[in-house]
């Protein structure tokens, strides 16, 4: 048993970015975790057990992975009228959703199945598009000598940090981190969807309950699933606060 202090330093660790991603891990696999749980789950594989521990549904021999493959190939042969023979598990996404059509085909995904899928993404090439106007129209704000006298400065850097990532937003359609292929989606839409799936279909065994919660964590903290593992420290080892 930990001391009240020692509970409270652990707890400090849960910054807003890593309370945000424990609020996903609760809505996608359907469950709450108390503090003592929080403080108990130093790593990823405890707290992936913690997980499984109270998962009140029954185990099935069902591979949710099938399951979910299924569901995916049918919603994407009925939506978007894509022969079955090219939903295969190594076929890469950009090839069955565009990028003209893609943030579309996502949201028609997720209505009809009535799932949640992580977020499209920013490329890198956007983020440096931001970075590039957001700098050169701040300069000239803040480098005009008239626009500085009137007071209009404050306001146009506000506005600048404001609206730039909404005008820019519509172009954010890379796919989350590490789903590149069919089968990659199906394992991530499973990770974001185990409750939902499990209440349905019962529940599979814990090591596949840590395999979802790494791809989970993996796709909301934008990490390589190849960095992390049971071992790594939760949450001061995924580095966000």
């Amino acid at each position: 048993m930990l001391l009240e202090t020692d509970k409270a330093q652990r707890l400090r660790l849960f910054g807003e970015d890593s309370c945000e991603l424990v609020s996903t891990i609760e809505q996608s696999f359907g469950v709450k975790f108390s503090e003592d749980e929080l403080v108990q789950a130093t790593t990823i594989g405890r707290l992936a057990h913690i997980v499984f521990v109270k998962l009140e549904h029954p185990v099935s021999p069902q591979c949710l992975s099938a399951v979910m493959f299924y569901k995916l190939r049918r919603a994407f042969i009925e939506l978007f009228d894509i022969p079955r023979t090219q939903i295969v598990l190594t076929k890469p996404l950009h090839e069955l959703m565009p990028w003209t059509a893609r943030k579309k085909q996502w949201r028609i995904i997720q209505n009809h199945m009535n799932y949640v899928l992580p977020q499209l993404t920013w490329p890198v090439w956007l983020l440096a598009l931001w970075l590039f106007l957001a700098g050169a129209t701040l300069y000239v704000i803040l480098g005009s000598k008239m626009l500085r006298t009137f007071g209009v400065g404050v306001i146009g850097v506000v506005s600048v940090l404001v609206l730039m990532p909404i005008i820019l937003n519509p172009l954010g359609r890379e796919f989350p981190r590490n789903c590149k292929t069919f089968g990659d989606l199906v394992k991530l839409a499973l990770a974001r969807n185990y409750g939902k799936m499990a209440a349905t279909h019962g529940m599979t065994s814990e090591k596949k309950v840590v395999q979802s919660l790494l791809l989970l964590v993996a796709a909301e903290t934008a990490t390589d699933i190849e960095k992390l593992s049971p071992d790594t420290l939760f949450p001061e080892g995924l580095k966000i606060y």
